[in-house]
């Protein structure tokens, strides 16, 4: 049972890190499209973009990839898996 909670544990840690690591890029680049910059979310593929250098007319360029997105959500999926089964046979028997 004990390796059940540190395999839930290490999943849990890591799907955290990986979703932190895809909102960074976001909460760093929030409302740039609004000073000619690009608001980014997404990583290591940036599935999310909207705004660029559209000057003098507003810029509406908005991307969403969904191939990327799918990509980022898999690789998260694999990092956590992975750290949850080397938590689980690495730990106390």
């Amino acid at each position: 049972m004990q390796a059940k909670a540190r395999f839930l544990s290490a999943f849990l840690a890591a799907a955290g890190i990986a979703a932190l690591a895809n909102a960074l890029p976001y909460l760093l680049t929030r409302h740039a499209y609004q000073r000619d910059g690009q608001e980014v979310a997404g990583f290591p593929f940036a599935f999310h973009r909207i705004g660029g250098d559209c000057s003098p007319s507003p810029c509406d360029n908005y991307d969403f990839h969904l191939t990327y997105f799918a990509a980022d959500l898999l690789l998260a999926l694999i990092f956590a898996a992975a750290a949850g089964l080397l938590a689980a046979r690495t730990g106390k028997r």
